[in-house]
């Protein structure tokens, strides 16, 4: 049976094992799949002994997702991957052209100007990115994790694959190249439509994993169409190649569970994993001669196409989608402003003014998780992460919770270029993911858990109303390992509770009982504490109270700012950062001239005028 564990990374874990996902509603092979089908016509006649089964990989994209699926049919024991055929030439001017006419009959001349915006923010994004080398990145993560394939290019040299570029997989270039390969069979994924001269080289044809369920979702884009059509399943399968669009006969299929909760790019990473699956087993089957073609049912439905822009508004209105969203035009705005004052030296000059006008101070970045599952404001992708550690390696000067802590007692002198990393909550890709390439870079962290949620199943209410997937907790062995690892342990309450709207009773219990639960496990001293709500409306006093009694030395908040000198020990500010926060962001966030900052400057400016 298929299922999606619980777990939160992908592409790989720890030691490299198969990923894991995180929903209560798991996903299974349906009735037909290759795990029921008997061995029949498609058993192999190579003769001769023990020769492996020869795949060969058609597709056009590099990306984690294909990178991961290669790499689940590179371990199959009975299969010898003999080449991947990577069509690498750009779209035809002429296709281009074609689509553009297509589109504008069909959604009307404002989509010139959507396509207009699109091109604006594509530059003005990829402007962005270059704050940071993309080489340093995938180094550390390369470095962070070698047991994972980031790229095609990583994934040949790890398994010996030879990786052809071809510039149109329909020429006769191509044909030949496949023909030398003696392909038992060929496996299409992200591909334009092929010519039968191309899929039927390979003995046995081609086949095509498909992330929807035929013949009710042939076509695209994965998950868009179930979701739009409130389906309360998604399903993947491997059919054959033919003549038609997934028309072709079926050997494997699996499904996905929709939560209220999934978007498009949420489920569309649920059939990334479940899709992985399934074609590995469906590839299995057919190498060993256990799997049987069956044909599609008779259907009249027509291909799928991309949705119109209305109906992907349509979408992101009914899941509550837009209301998270910037709009386009303010974050391209946004991204100009800070471009402006990054390129044009602004940012560099007033930097090095504040630290000779001995503007001392540090600021605390909160992380909650790191995965490359959820999409919501709590995550950070582990590339992001990666982005964000290359930033402050060239910059900054990470300190541990503990110095800035003494530091504020003894009424020192803080780093002009000092930053802190802090995780909340309970979450194991804090251990699986971020602490991996803390290592990497040397850098300390400290991680608040609710010790509550230690080794449990227990799920955070915010998980509970907004995440489409369940993530695991960190385990009571996995404590002191984060230690070795460079990170401090701090208090995050036991049940992560509200403490500005429970009772003072229930607020002192949860303030102290976590402390004793992680220093039983820890065997060492818990000093530090954050709010599990730390909005200025979930503070009060009389908890400050409560937790310097309990024997913490400091508080952290949760609602932006920067600690000085002048901070009090028992209500520390910390800055949020998530997938969201560009390394162009963060650099603003860090030196208090992103909108946001300005923002709240100009507030306090206001309130003491009044």
């Amino acid at each position: 049976m298929f299922e999606l564990r619980r777990s939160a990374g992908l592409p790989q874990g720890e030691g490299g094992q198969v990923p894991s996902l995180g929903s209560e509603r798991s996903s299974s092979v349906t009735p037909g799949s290759v795990e029921e089908h008997s061995a029949g016509p498609l058993e192999r006649q190579r003769g001769g002994g023990e020769s492996k089964f020869r795949l060969v990989i058609l597709t056009g994209q590099d990306t984690p997702s294909m990178c991961f699926t290669i790499s689940m049919l590179a371990k199959l024991r009975e299969v010898e991957i003999a080449g991947i055929l990577f069509e690498s030439a750009p779209v035809p001017f002429k296709r281009r052209l074609r689509n553009l006419r297509r589109n504008v009959r069909r959604e009307g001349l404002s989509y010139l100007f959507y396509r207009l915006g699109g091109f604006i923010e594509d530059f003005s994004e990829s402007l962005a990115a270059r704050v940071i080398s993309r080489t340093e990145v995938m180094e550390l993560l390369r470095q962070s994790f070698p047991e994972r394939p980031f790229s095609l290019e990583d994934l040949s040299k790890r398994h010996g694959i030879p990786i052809f570029n071809e510039n149109n997989l329909n020429d006769d270039a191509t044909v030949r190249q496949l023909k030398g390969l003696n392909a038992d069979l060929g496996i299409v994924i992200g591909t334009r439509i092929l010519k039968r001269s191309t899929f039927s080289v390979p003995r046995l044809g081609c086949v095509n994993l498909h992330k929807g369920k035929v013949p009710e979702y042939r076509g695209l884009p994965p998950g868009f169409w179930e979701l739009y059509e409130s389906q309360e399943k998604a399903g993947v399968t491997v059919h054959f190649v033919d003549d038609g669009l997934d028309t072709g006969d079926i050997v494997g299929e699996g499904v996905v569970p929709i939560h209220p909760k999934d978007s498009p790019v949420t489920l569309a990473r649920k059939l990334d994993l479940c899709g992985a699956e399934v074609l590995a087993q469906s590839v299995a089957a057919l190498a060993k001669g256990q799997s049987m073609r069956r044909p599609q049912p008779p259907s009249n439905r027509k291909a799928r196409t991309s949705p119109t822009r209305l109906q992907r508004r349509q979408l992101d209105e009914r899941l509550g989608l837009g209301s998270q969203r910037q709009k386009a035009w303010v974050h391209v705005l946004k991204t100009f402003y800070y471009l402006a004052m990054y390129y044009s030296g602004l940012f560099h000059l007033l930097r090095a003014a504040r630290q000779m006008a001995g503007g001392c101070r540090a600021c605390v970045l909160l992380y909650h998780r790191v995965n490359d599952l959820a999409d919501d404001p709590l995550t950070t992708s582990v590339e992001r992460f990666a982005e964000h550690m290359v930033t402050l390696r060239n910059r900054y000067s990470v300190i541990p919770t503990s110095d800035l802590v003494k530091t504020l007692k003894s009424d020192g002198r803080l780093p002009s270029n000092a930053v802190l990393i802090h995780f909340d909550d309970c979450y194991r890709d804090v251990f699986k993911e971020a602490s991996r390439v803390l290592t990497q870079v040397k850098y300390p962290a400290c991680c608040f858990v609710s010790s509550g949620y230690v080794g449990t199943d227990k799920v955070f209410s915010h998980d509970a109303e907004g995440c489409p997937f369940i993530l695991e907790n960190l385990d009571s062995h996995e404590l002191p390992a984060l230690v070795d690892r460079g990170f401090e342990v701090g208090a995050h309450t036991v049940n992560h509770v509200d403490l500005g709207q429970c009772s003072l009773d229930e607020a002192s219990k949860e303030v102290k009982q976590s402390r004793e639960d992680l220093e039983k496990v820890l065997g060492r001293p818990v000093k530090v504490f954050s709010y599990p709500f730390g909005k200025k409306t979930n503070i009060r006093a009389e908890v400050a109270g409560l937790v310097k009694q309990a024997g913490y030395e400091a508080l952290f908040s949760a609602y932006g700012g920067y600690v000085t000198k002048s901070s009090d020990l028992f209500n520390l500010p910390r800055t949020g950062a998530s997938g969201n926060t560009r390394p162009l962001d963060l650099l603003m966030e860090i030196e208090g001239v992103s909108l946001g900052a300005l923002k709240v400057r100009l507030k306090g400016l206001l309130s003491k005028r009044r």
